[in-house]
C-alpha cells in the first residue's frame, strides 16, 4: 500500500510543480518577444558549440593521421589545418557572443518577470483582509514577500532560463553524436537512463528537505521578529533564558534541515562523475569493436560526452536551486491565491454629499467564526453628533470602529452609512471618508512632511504648516533639527507618543474627512499638557463631523453628545453623560473607575 501511495504523492508534486512552472511563465508573457531572441541565440550557441568536434574530427581524420599525412605534402597539411582552425575561431567568436548576449537578455527578462511577481506579492499582502494579520505572524508575511521571492528568482534566473539552456546544450549534444556515428550514439546514450534515475531519486528527496529548510527559515524568521518586537517586555519579565532557549531550539531545527538539503545535494556530483567514466569506457569499447581505424571519430565523440556533462554538472547545481524555487513558490502562489472575503460590489454606491448618520442593525460578529464579540449591537448616531464608547477591555469597542471601516464584514445584520449599507460602498471611498486616529499612531521612516503627506501627496508647505497650526503642532515641529524635514527614523521613534499624536492629526485634517472622525484612545499614554493640546486640536477637527471616540478618560466621554456602554460584546446603555449617571447602571460604576485614575 505504501509504494501506490508513495507513487501518487510524487504525481500530484510534479503535478503541482509544473503548475507553478506555468504560472511563473504567466508573468513571462510580456516579454514573450525577448524570449524568443533569446531562443534564437540560444539556438545559434549550441550549433556553434557542436559543431566543433566535427571540425576536430576532420582535422584528424583528413590532416592528422599518420596514414593520410604520408600522402600529403607540409605545404597541403598547414593549408587544411588553417582552413579548419578559421572556422572553429568563427565559431568559438560566435559562441562567446552568443552566449553573452544571451545570458544578458535571460538575465533582463528574469529581473522583469521577478519585478512584476513580486508587485504582485505586495498588492497581495496590502489588500489581505486584517483577519488574516490577526492569523499569521507578520514574520511569515515577511519571509513570504522577502527570502521567497528571493529564492524565486533563483529559479526563473538559473533554474528555469538557465536549465532551458543546460537542456538546449544537452540534446544538441545527443543529436550530432547521432549525427556523426549513430552506433556509438547508441552505446552511449545507456548510460543516460542510469543518470536519470537516480537523478529523480536524489531530487524528490531533496525537494522534501527543501521545503522543510523553507518552513524552518519561515519559523525562526518569525520567531526573531517576534522576539524583536517584544525585546522590552521579555527583559521586563526576565525571559531572556527562555526565549534564547526557543532561539536555540529553532536554529537546532534550521540547521538539521539544512544539513540534510547539503547531504543530498552532495549526491549529483558523484552520479555525475561515475556516470560519466562509465559513458567513456561503453565508448572506448563500442569504437574498438564499430570503427577501430576512425580516430577522429572517438575524439569527437569524447567532446560530445564532455559537452553532454558539463550542462549536467550545471544542472545539478541548478536542480538545487529549482527544488529551492519551487518550494519558495508554493508558498508565494499559496498567499495568491488566498481568497478576498472583502470584495468591492459590481457596482458600488456612490459616496457624494455624505450626512454622516450611522447604524448598526442588529450586528452579530465573530473574529473566528466560533466566539461571538459583538451580540445583536443596535444604535445610531446622528448627523454631525459626537459619540464615546465606554467599556472594559474586550468588551467590543474597536471591533466597532473596525465593522465601520469594514476591515472586516458582519456575521449577520449590517452597518449602514446614510442608510447604505457599508458593504455596497468602494472600501477605498469608504475610508477616503474616514479620518482614524490611535492610541499609538502609525509614522513611518522618511520626513515629518512625508508623513503629512501620507493621504495627500500634493499637498503644499503652506498647507502643511497652516494644519499643523490648527492643531496644535506647529510650535514643536519648529524646534525639530530641520523643521519639517526632519527625518524621523523608524516607526517615527525620535518623537513622544503626544507628538506623534498632533502629527497623525495634522495628518487627518490635511486628509479632509468630510464626515468621520475615529479616535482610538487618542489622550490614553500621554501627559495632562499634550492631553490640553490634543484635545483642543480635536474640538476643532471634530466641529461638523461625526465623531466616535473611544476612551478610558473620564474628559473625552462626559461631553459627548451620546455615550455607547459596552459590556462582553453587548451595548446595554446608552444616552448623554447626565441620563446615564441617574440611571445609577454600569456607566456609573466605569465613571468610578475613571474618576480614580484606573483603567477599565
Amino acid at each position: 500500500m505504501s509504494k501506490p501511495r508513495t507513487r501518487h504523492a510524487a504525481k500530484q508534486a510534479l503535478g503541482r510543480d509544473h503548475g507553478y512552472l506555468r504560472r511563473i511563465l504567466v508573468y513571462a508573457r510580456p516579454y514573450a518577444a525577448w524570449l524568443v531572441l533569446g531562443l534564437v541565440l540560444l539556438i545559434l550557441q549550441v550549433i556553434s558549440v557542436n559543431a566543433m568536434p566535427l571540425l576536430i574530427k576532420e582535422a584528424i581524420d583528413s590532416f592528422l593521421r599518420p596514414e593520410v599525412t604520408s600522402e600529403l605534402t607540409t605545404l597541403e597539411r598547414f593549408e587544411g589545418l588553417k582552413s579548419i582552425c578559421l572556422i572553429l575561431a568563427g565559431l568559438v567568436g560566435g559562441m562567446f557572443l552568443f552566449r553573452v548576449s544571451h545570458a544578458y537578455l535571460m538575465t533582463w527578462v528574469g529581473q522583469c518577470v521577478l519585478r512584476d511577481l513580486r508587485l504582485s506579492v505586495f498588492e497581495k499582502v496590502l489588500s489581505l483582509p486584517m483577519r488574516r494579520f490577526d492569523q499569521v505572524r507578520v514574520g511569515r508575511l515577511m519571509t513570504r514577500a522577502t527570502s521567497d521571492l528571493d529564492a524565486m528568482q533563483e529559479l526563473v534566473r538559473n533554474g528555469i532560463i538557465g536549465m532551458l539552456a543546460n537542456l538546449l546544450l544537452l540534446v544538441g549534444a545527443m543529436v550530432f553524436m547521432w549525427i556523426l556515428e549513430w552506433r556509438l550514439a547508441l552505446v552511449t546514450y545507456t548510460a543516460f537512463p542510469v543518470l536519470a534515475g537516480l537523478l529523480v531519486w536524489v531530487n524528490v528527496n531533496s525537494r522534501r528537505a527543501q521545503r522543510e529548510a523553507r518552513s524552518a527559515t519561515s519559523a525562526l524568521n518569525s520567531l526573531t521578529q517576534e522576539t524583536l518586537s517584544g525585546l522590552f517586555t521579555l527583559r521586563m519579565l526576565n525571559q531572556r533564558g527562555r526565549i534564547h532557549a526557543k532561539l536555540t531550539e529553532q536554529s537546532d531545527t534550521l540547521r538539521a534541515a539544512r544539513a540534510t538539503v547539503a547531504d543530498w545535494s552532495t549526491w549529483h556530483f558523484p552520479i555525475l562523475d561515475g556516470t560519466r567514466s562509465l559513458a567513456n569506457v561503453l565508448l572506448i569499447l563500442a569504437c574498438g569493436l564499430f570503427i577501430p581505424d576512425q580516430i577522429g571519430s572517438l575524439v569527437a565523440f569524447l567532446y560530445y560526452i564532455r559537452f553532454f556533462f558539463r550542462p549536467l554538472e550545471e544542472l545539478a547545481e541548478q536542480s538545487q536551486q529549482l527544488q529551492s524555487g519551487l518550494a519558495s513558490a508554493e508558498r508565494v502562489f499559496a498567499l495568491l491565491d488566498e481568497p478576498e472575503p472583502l470584495r468591492d460590489p459590481p457596482l458600488p454606491h456612490a459616496l457624494n454629499d455624505l450626512r454622516g448618520d450611522i447604524q448598526f442593525d442588529q450586528v452579530h460578529f465573530s473574529y473566528d467564526g466560533k466566539n461571538p464579540v459583538l451580540h445583536a449591537v443596535n444604535f445610531e448616531i446622528l448627523p454631525g453628533q459626537s459619540a464615546a464608547i465606554v467599556g472594559a477591555t474586550g468588551a467590543g469597542k474597536s471591533t466597532i470602529l473596525s465593522l465601520l471601516c469594514r476591515f472586516y464584514d458582519v456575521n449577520s445584520g449590517a452597518v449602514r452609512l446614510d442608510d447604505v449599507d457599508v458593504r455596497n460602498y468602494s472600501q477605498r471611498e469608504l475610508r477616503r471618508h474616514l479620518g482614524v486616529v490611535q492610541q499609538d499612531p502609525m509614522l513611518f521612516s522618511g520626513t515629518l512632511a512625508d508623513n503629512l503627506r501620507l493621504g495627500r501627496p500634493d499637498i503644499t508647505r503652506a498647507e502643511m504648516i497652516e494644519a499643523a497650526k490648527y492643531v496644535n503642532a506647529h510650535a514643536f515641529i519648529e524646534k525639530l533639527p530641520a523643521g519639517y524635514d526632519t527625518d524621523l527614523g523608524e516607526g517615527g521613534n525620535r518623537l513622544s507618543t503626544g507628538q506623534k499624536q498632533l502629527i497623525a492629526l495634522a495628518r487627518v485634517l490635511l486628509q479632509d474627512p468630510k464626515v468621520l472622525l475615529l479616535l482610538d484612545e487618542a489622550t490614553a499614554s500621554v501627559d495632562s499638557e499634550t492631553e490640553s493640546l490634543i484635545q483642543d486640536a480635536l474640538g476643532k477637527l471634530m466641529q461638523n463631523r461625526t465623531s466616535i471616540a473611544i476612551a478610558h478618560r473620564l474628559s473625552t466621554v462626559m461631553n459627548a453628545d451620546t455615550i455607547l456602554v459596552m459590556r462582553h460584546g453587548r451595548l446595554i446603555e446608552q444616552g448623554t453623560h447626565a441620563e446615564l449617571l441617574e440611571q445609577d447602571g454600569y456607566y456609573r460604576t466605569l465613571v468610578e473607575v475613571m474618576r480614580h485614575g484606573m483603567a477599565v
